[in-house]
């Protein structure tokens, strides 16, 4: 019964491991995707709390997903973001865009 026990939490650590190595190489170039799209302080459309729920999902290493896009332009800025994730060969399931129903 011991062994059962210390194969299940063998295994439940691996998972977890194998879960954060994932989240982490792909977090590296969504990262680089926001770097390189980021609107400045001053753009219409984009507000502060998108921007820190944006800044937030990344400091978590991409593991909080809690980004609700509600104007067009970050709706916009959302899709042009999903379209770079998925060409870097991301799911739908990594992207941090989440809003409350």
């Amino acid at each position: 019964m011991r062994r059962l026990a210390l194969a299940a939490a063998l295994s439940a650590s691996a998972q977890a491991a194998v879960a954060d190595d994932w989240a982490e190489e792909k977090c590296r170039p969504y990262a680089a995707a926001w770097a390189a799209v980021a609107p400045g302080e001053d753009a219409e459309g984009i507000g502060r709390a998108f921007r820190d729920d944006h800044a937030a999902f990344l400091k978590s290493g991409c593991t909080s997903p809690e980004v609700c896009p509600h104007s067009s332009q970050e709706r916009s800025l959302a899709d042009l973001l999903t379209l770079m994730a998925v060409a870097e060969g991301m799911t739908g399931s990594f992207l941090p865009f989440d809003c409350p129903g």
